[in-house]
């Protein structure tokens, strides 16, 4: 498999891997790292923070609990499917070690400790319909505290599930994760070659999507590109069509974010934030992306509508269906 950072070579395309299984040991304890880094004088810090705590919780339960793929019958064609999968008992395992290592952090936003108490009360099958609620992206009113922790633990149980995976038993998908149907967090462009990957929200499955093309409708047509930086950037060498750029307010950590744009396609009103790893190879996409909110709150100004999801951020508009 290959490392989720992994640049993707010298600039000389051969066959291009249509897919790329996470690595869950590394990559929950590497996102904790990048959310404790990014909270350094961040303008977010205190949820930064809490995001690092989580993580490292995460960590913990991934290297606890350990879910079983059962290979007999699984499809070719999104093998872990969220909406159809039998979840078993192990995520909820997972959300146990989660909710006892974040009560034993030392400072935590003063509205989690009743979180927590109301998810150690919750039975199981209301914690299964919470969860239903979280992997549909319909979190509302009293579940918007527990979203998270319920999050966080499907993310353990999903991401340990695909990592036993075969990446040749898989069978592209036009949209959505290949592996559980979910949508992205973000796009990573790598290497030299500018290789464009999704992340899945959920499981960290990375997938292949051909660059200056729309991941909700993948129209090609008058893409745009927006970004954080002040002065205008250069154009995008390769990309057809032009860059249209604007700045967002800044939003500062001592880490610094790397490159970020908002692929933004006006035949859907749409847009994916993408990063670019040459930029800064330490960069972890779910952390990155909540330390750029501020490029999310310059394109819901504009009227465009995030398609993606980062489960780790309270949801604020309608999102692009995956068909």
């Amino acid at each position: 498999m290959t490392p989720p950072m992994a640049l993707s070579g010298g600039g000389e395309l051969g066959e291009i891997p249509h897919l790329r299984l996470p690595r869950p040991g590394a990559l929950f304890a590497g996102r904790a790292e990048r959310f404790a880094a990014l909270a350094l004088g961040h303008t977010l810090r205190e949820y930064l923070e809490f995001l690092a705590c989580l993580a490292g919780a995460q960590a913990a339960a991934c290297a606890t609990v350990r879910p079983l793929v059962n290979g007999a019958g699984l499809s070719r064609e999104r093998p872990l499917d969220a909406a159809s999968h039998r979840r078993a008992p192990e995520w909820l395992e997972a959300l146990a070690v989660i909710l006892a290592e974040v009560s034993t952090a030392a400072a935590l936003p003063e509205e989690v400790p009743t979180t927590l108490d109301l998810l150690h009360e919750l039975p199981p099958p209301e914690l299964e319909v919470l969860a239903d609620r979280v992997l549909a992206n319909a979190v509302l009113g009293t579940d918007l505290g527990a979203g998270p922790f319920v999050a966080a633990a499907l993310q353990v149980y999903f991401t340990a599930l695909a990592a036993q995976l075969r990446e040749d038993a898989i069978e592209p998908a036009r949209d959505g994760c290949p592996v559980c149907g979910s949508l992205p967090v973000v796009g990573l462009v790598l290497g030299d070659d500018k290789l464009r990957y999704l992340v899945c929200s959920l499981c960290a499955t990375q997938w292949h999507h051909t660059r200056v093309q729309c991941t909700a409708c993948h129209s090609g047509k008058d893409i745009s590109y927006y970004t954080l930086e002040r002065a205008r950037a250069a154009r995008d060498g390769g990309d057809a069509g032009g860059e249209a750029e604007r700045s967002a307010p800044a939003v500062t950590g001592a880490a610094g974010p790397p490159r970020v744009k908002a692929e933004a396609c006006p035949s859907c009103k749409s847009y994916t934030k993408l990063f670019y790893a040459e930029g800064d190879p330490r960069l972890e996409p779910f952390a990155d992306d909540v330390a750029t909110l501020s490029l999310d709150l310059l394109m819901a100004e504009d009227g465009w509508v995030r398609h993606g999801v980062n489960l780790f951020l309270v949801p604020g508009e309608e999102r692009a269906p995956v068909h």
